[in-house]
């Protein structure tokens, strides 16, 4: 990669060193030796942990999940497994907003909740749009937007991995499996003339540099624009092609449906659709008994090889090279395994 790259009305340069002493918990490291490889796992000490508010009063987390919700009983079952695999599988605190209310959390069982509120009135026209809001809100230097409906894997905070090399001033999204083609609109009135990434989901991650480009979003959809199509997703795309990006993350968010390749290799080895996977996260699934038994099924399984390859390829450790979750018609990025890079 050359040192120094232009992406629109950017000049792009890299950084090669970062400072990372943002950790909120202390963390013990656990080591789980395979026949073909070795994975590192991150858990919570519990002697270190905040069991106290004091989260909820005093501390701004420098990198944290964000996540965003009401107090629908619905709703809530599902944030509160979410909020569980957060607590079963990562060493950072999460900051749950709530829309027009103080979420119904219990802060005793999940002490590394943050719990802060946003108004609908402040976030546009739509409700989707609180997403981008919340991010904003957050404050946060290094950020992983999750929805109510996802469950996090033990691999969870690669994700901050990722962020803390990313040298560019725009978010990151994992690319979509499929694309709704319902943008054109908006890519004629932002004058965008070409993609310049397959579509994405929006999934979204973020550090600091990113703050610019979220901030003018969160402007655009105040003022009423993108309210139509898939709403925030939508505009996520459109102005990360008009800005000219060119890195996705990999499919880290299947559909919690496709969790059972996952769960039963070695014994399941074929794949001939939606492969190219990292399993990351799941989602989509909107019953709290439907999510909390996945999740007993992913501690079940902590430590396999998380990347699936297309065919018989099986399943891969993410620092295996050779493999990757990179689509074919992209390449893999040299700055870390999970991103990867677009020429369309």
């Amino acid at each position: 990669m050359n040192s120094t790259v232009a992406m629109a009305n950017y000049i792009l340069t890299p950084l090669t060193s970062f400072n990372q002493k943002n950790l909120l918990i202390t963390t013990t490291t656990i080591t789980i030796i395979t026949t073909d490889m070795t994975t590192t796992l991150k858990t919570v000490d519990p002697t270190q942990v905040n069991t106290t508010n004091d989260l909820n009063t005093v501390q701004q987390p420098k990198e944290a999940f964000v996540t965003f919700s009401n107090n629908n009983p619905h709703y809530l079952g599902v944030l509160n497994v979410l909020l569980d695999s957060v607590h079963a599988f990562s060493t950072r605190p999460i900051i749950a907003f709530g829309i027009d209310v103080d979420l119904h959390i219990n802060l005793t069982k999940y002490p590394r909740v943050i719990k802060r509120q946003i108004k609908q009135t402040d976030c546009g026209p739509s409700v989707f749009f609180c997403k981008i809001h919340a991010i904003v809100s957050s404050n946060l230097d290094y950020g992983v937007l999750m929805e109510t409906d996802d469950v996090v894997n033990y691999n969870v905070d690669v994700l901050f991995d990722v962020l803390h090399v990313w040298p560019y001033p725009l978010p990151l999204s994992p690319r979509h499996p499929d694309d709704p083609q319902n943008y054109e609109y908006y890519m004629r009135i932002f004058n965008v003339t070409k993609r310049t990434l397959p579509y994405i989901h929006a999934h979204i991650i973020w550090n600091y540099r990113a703050l610019p480009f979220l901030k003018h979003l969160r402007s655009l959809l105040r003022q009423g624009h993108f309210d139509g199509s898939n709403f925030d997703e939508t505009a996520v795309n459109v102005m990360l092609w008009k800005a000219g990006a060119n890195h996705t993350l990999c499919k880290y968010d299947p559909f919690f449906t496709y969790s059972e390749i996952y769960e039963r290799w070695p014994n399941v080895t074929n794949c001939a659709r939606y492969c190219h996977t990292a399993f990351v996260t799941l989602h989509g699934n909107k019953e709290a008994n439907v999510s909390s038994a996945l999740l007993t099924r992913l501690k079940a399984n902590i430590g396999k090889p998380p990347i699936q390859t297309l065919g018989m390829g099986g399943m891969k450790y993410l620092n295996d090279t050779s493999a990757t979750c990179c689509y074919p018609d992209s390449k893999p990025s040299p700055i870390h395994p999970l991103l990867c890079e677009h020429y369309l």
